[in-house]
């Protein structure tokens, strides 16, 4: 597997599952299941899709018309970490069978930060609510990648809860001071 970003899109040929088939079509089960093995074992995942679900149809106007999503944009986790906000844009097809996909995305995300974890949060009542309601999102990617992206969004959650606590280390120092005092 590639250790740098990757971006793979055109024309599969092939759906992922029956949501991505309108009208009646062939058995799909043998080649989607193939084609999520390929994904999985590649760790690529399709970026989120925004206009037209189906981006293919058969031209048909009658009851043999049938639609598909077989043109997409497949990532793996370097380029999701890069480019968190990626997309792709389905356009309604003009002159072909197929529409046209456009990526849409921010700029290069430049810095990633430390995860800092401070043990005295988990004693907090905030602490297991915080994190199952992050933990029970489903994110779309390997397992690592998942995780790394759960702990991301249990960042801000945990800046605050230490924010709230106050500063750990330095209390402990103003109490040490406190009691060389007394």
């Amino acid at each position: 597997m590639p250790s740098e970003p990757w971006l793979v899109g055109g024309d599969f040929n092939v759906v992922i599952d029956a949501s991505e088939v309108c009208g009646q079509s062939g058995d799909i089960r043998l080649a989607a299941d193939e084609f999520r093995d390929c994904l999985r074992v590649t760790g690529l995942t399709t970026l989120p899709l925004q206009g037209e679900w189906f981006t293919w149809h058969n031209c048909s106007s009658d009851s043999r018309s049938l639609w598909k999503r077989l043109d997409r944009l497949l990532a793996n986790d370097w380029w999701f970490d890069r480019w968190p906000s990626a997309s792709y844009l389905s356009l309604n097809a003009r002159t072909s069978d197929h529409s046209p996909i456009v990526l849409r995305g921010d700029a290069v995300r430049q810095s990633v930060g430390m995860f800092r974890f401070d043990n005295n949060l988990a004693h907090s009542v905030e602490f297991i609510p915080s994190v199952r309601r992050i933990w029970q999102h489903t994110i779309m990617g390997t397992a690592m990648f998942s995780v790394t992206k759960k702990l991301k969004a249990l960042k801000p959650v945990f800046r605050a809860q230490r924010q709230q606590k106050g500063d750990l280390s330095k209390n402990v120092k103003l109490s040490a001071s406190f009691l060389d005092m007394a």
